[in-house]
């Protein structure tokens, strides 16, 4: 290879790292960061295939399904949606990110155990877990705090009569980025009258994003879990908790919702 030819291949290189670089910058914090994610896997895939193949055939049916493809993407928009956002979810390439089973394993051990405590002490308790939304607005209306999640740290923030408890914890990640956040309100009707405000807020928070919210009710110190939008887990165990959390959160939440149903989904444990 001359020195032309390296230049010319660092000069695409740089422009191509540019150009993923200020795209994450632009859908950074947004659903659109998983089907990203699934749009750069499907690409690497056909590229190294073709690669190695030598599959001109391949080349030219790429270029002859460009046109056909943009209408096949706005007919099928939904599907292809859910489709990539899976396959560009952390569950599938977590080997690729460098993120290990043992270190996510390990953090659901140690909420387990803060939510443990919690519970037994019966201090009411709002953790939310984001995704692919960041929540940003709802941040905004807490303290931020920016640590590392630990069992000290929660415990304090949920103590009676400090002036955080009543708030819900903002989680991304391993770190507690707000405390005393304020969550919006369900307003749907709810089959079991015995929840409480904590409860209307997990599912609030849930149905106008991607998060899974942690409840401990003060009252009974029993565990609940919100996910997928619909769903709330009750009296979750402490002894499942961990692999419970960790199993939920690489679910992929529904995003589109049932306008006619009226009543609460929720299973009793697990």
């Amino acid at each position: 290879m001359s020195f032309v030819d390296f230049l010319r291949a660092t000069f695409e290189i740089l422009v191509l790292w540019l150009a993923i670089y200020q795209m994450y910058r632009v859908f950074r914090g947004t659903r659109a960061v998983p089907i990203l994610g699934g749009l750069i896997g499907v690409s690497i895939l056909l590229m190294v295939l073709m690669y190695v193949t030598q599959a001109n055939v391949l080349r030219s049916i790429a270029g002859f399904i460009v046109g056909p493809g943009i209408i096949i993407v706005v007919l099928f928009q939904p599907e292809l949606r859910s489709a990539l956002a899976r396959l560009g979810s952390q569950r599938n390439f977590r080997w690729l990110l460098g993120k290990h089973d043992a270190e996510q394993t390990a953090f659901y051990e140690r909420v387990s155990d803060s939510v443990a405590a919690l519970a037994s002490k019966h201090h009411g308790a709002l953790l939310v877990f984001c995704r692919s939304n960041k929540l940003k607005d709802v941040i905004k209306s807490g303290t931020k705090i920016d640590a590392i999640f630990g069992k000290e740290l929660v415990q304090t923030i949920f103590m009676p009569k400090t002036l955080l408890h009543d708030g819900a914890v903002i989680l991304d990640g391993q770190r507690i980025v707000a405390a005393g956040c304020i969550l919006p309100v369900s307003n749907r009707e709810l089959a079991d009258r015995s929840l409480g405000l904590r409860h209307r807020a997990a599912l609030g928070v849930a149905e106008n994003s991607d998060a899974m919210v942690v409840v401990v009710s003060e009252e009974t110190g029993k565990i609940s879990v919100v996910s997928n939008a619909k769903m709330m887990h009750r009296n979750v165990s402490t002894e499942n908790l961990a692999h419970f959390l960790e199993e939920q959160f690489n679910q992929l939440p529904q995003e589109e919702k049932t306008e006619d149903k009226k009543h609460l989904d929720y299973h009793e444990g697990l």
